[in-house]
């Protein structure tokens, strides 16, 4: 009777054991290859935000000062290349095969510029922040707004309803894309584009999108910097 009674506790544990297993939560880690995202924004916009330059428009006129109230009290550097390749726990299936096979490949920005260009709602963001980026200078060189570090527009001054519009047109569309970009970075790594996973990775994909903004802003512009500091870029 005993051997009997043993032999069902090991056997219940042992379903026990298996069921625990198949709901625990494997914890992996997805590739961020922070230089290659930063290229392919780079590289995706210089190919869809075609810049128009009024006929008028003196280039050798200083920039507007900043504001009244704004604490623009040092100049903005170039910053280094960012060479490092970040690594951001996920959770997700355990699956032995992390690393996708395009990250083999010898341009992984060119691959991940390729997956952005397959999401429709991405190019109408781009095409969109084209039509306006004329309106969004102007914000810019007076001022009245400045790159954040987390890749949004970000009210520097007195605006208008007008102003505000732009702003806010600009902000959505730039979401758009950073969220285009989580998406691709995810599809990388092999994992789905659950909640929970673009929730770690969108942060480190607005960072590279922010660090793109800032090496395209023009002498004068204001720029918040990643310690949160603000600066005009020189």
């Amino acid at each position: 009777m005993r051997n009997i009674t043993n032999k069902l506790s090991c056997f219940f544990f042992l379903i026990f054991s298996v069921t625990l297993i198949s709901c625990a939560t494997i914890t992996v880690n997805v590739y961020f290859p922070a230089e290659e995202v930063k290229q392919a924004y780079t590289n995706l916009e210089e190919e869809f935000l075609l810049e128009e330059i009024p006929e008028n428009e003196d280039t050798t006129s200083p920039q507007a000062p900043p504001p009244p109230g704004s604490s623009l009290r040092e100049f903005y550097e170039e910053e280094p290349t960012i060479t490092v390749t970040k690594v951001v726990p996920l959770t997700g299936e355990f699956n032995f095969d992390l690393i996708n096979k395009a990250f083999a490949q010898e341009n992984i920005a060119r691959t991940i510029e390729a997956e952005l260009k397959k999401m429709p709602n991405v190019v109408k963001a781009f095409q969109a922040r084209s039509a306006r980026r004329g309106k969004v200078n102007a914000l810019l060189s007076s001022n009245k707004v400045g790159e954040g570090n987390n890749g949004m527009l970000v009210a520097r001054g007195d605006l208008t309803a007008a102003d505000k519009s732009v702003m806010n047109a600009e902000n959505k569309d730039r979401k758009v894309i950073i969220k285009g970009m989580t998406v691709a970075i995810l599809k990388l790594n092999n994992l789905g584009d659950t909640a929970a996973n673009e929730k770690k990775v969108y942060p480190e994909a607005a960072e590279q999108f922010a660090a793109t903004r800032r090496d395209a802003s023009k002498s004068g512009w204001s720029v918040q910097l990643p310690n949160g500091k603000w600066a005009r870029k020189r």
